[in-house]
């Protein structure tokens, strides 16, 4: 179940309400792990070191078509291996003159339920 999920939340701040640490659940919190998996550079995590992608490096490659097909592999095999939760259906890269972003269809395999999340890349 998707409402099963909890864990802290991401970005790390303090519930205002509580006083305590603030918490994330369900597509919410699934949707932060996608953001900290692709947001977290291959090698940065000291204990984890194949935790994360190589989308970072790609920063200095030319804005084509190779590029795009680079950051959907890429993504697509990260979600997979460390977010077993989330099937990724489609992923589509907008490209503009300065500016890469990508888009993540998404379903959860415990429910037939789908989401969509938008991720501004460089």
């Amino acid at each position: 179940m998707i409402d099963d999920v909890l864990g802290l939340a991401y970005p790390f701040k303090i519930d205002p309400a509580t006083g305590g640490v603030a918490w994330a659940r369900g597509s919410d919190k699934l949707r932060q792990n996608i953001q900290i998996i692709l947001g977290t550079r291959f090698g940065e995590r000291p204990m984890l070191r194949n935790f994360g992608t190589r989308i970072h490096s790609l920063i200095h490659d030319p804005n084509d078509d190779v590029l795009a097909e680079l950051l959907q592999t890429q993504a697509q095999q990260a979600i997979l291996q460390f977010e077993p939760r989330v099937l990724v259906t489609q992923t589509q890269v907008t490209q503009s003159d300065g500016e890469v972003r990508m888009l993540l269809n998404y379903t959860y395999t415990t429910e037939p339920v789908a989401d969509q999340l938008i991720l501004p890349l460089f």
